[in-house]
């Protein structure tokens, strides 16, 4: 092994310094020109070992209906209620209403629920249980064998 600093060979270990925040190993002439490594102490500390949590399955049981803008927007205009009005009922904001009513978000559940209520429609529809037929174990289904694709009624 050589000095890092003088290039001289090393015999035995050499020295651990640290010289501009770099550590180095250095022979005996060249440990003057750093700071003795500091120690490590292992005094009082407890490694943490954390358990992974095992990820919830997400279950789909309702969905929002296709439709959800126009449902809301025809059910506040039979009312003759403004969307700042319709806002103010369900204690939301009315850039809310309209970014709902174009389609432009889908809106939270709970905002969802609001709106049922308030209007006493649904806008949630269950979602059918997928069955995956695979004919081989080894097969991994797709996406396609997932999907369940609505059509548009014409």
């Amino acid at each position: 092994m050589e000095c890092e600093i003088c290039g001289r060979e090393i015999k035995g270990r050499g020295f651990k310094v640290i010289v501009e925040g770099s550590e180095v190993t250095v022979c005996a002439r060249c440990k003057g020109y750093g700071a003795a490594k500091p120690e490590k102490v292992d005094q009082g500390v407890k490694k943490l070992i954390l358990k992974k949590r095992q990820p919830k399955p997400i279950e789909f049981t309702e969905e929002l209906v296709e439709d959800y803008n126009l449902i809301i927007k025809r059910e506040r205009e039979k009312r003759g209620w403004s969307q700042e009005v319709l806002a103010k009922k369900i204690q939301e904001k009315e850039s809310l209403i309209k970014k709902i009513e174009n389609k432009e978000i889908t809106p939270e559940p709970e905002v969802v629920g609001k709106l049922e209520k308030l209007f006493n429609i649904k806008l949630r529809e269950r979602i059918p249980e997928v069955k995956i037929n695979a004919r081989r174990e080894s097969l991994t289904p797709t996406l396609g064998d997932v999907v369940i694709i609505k059509k548009k009624k014409k």
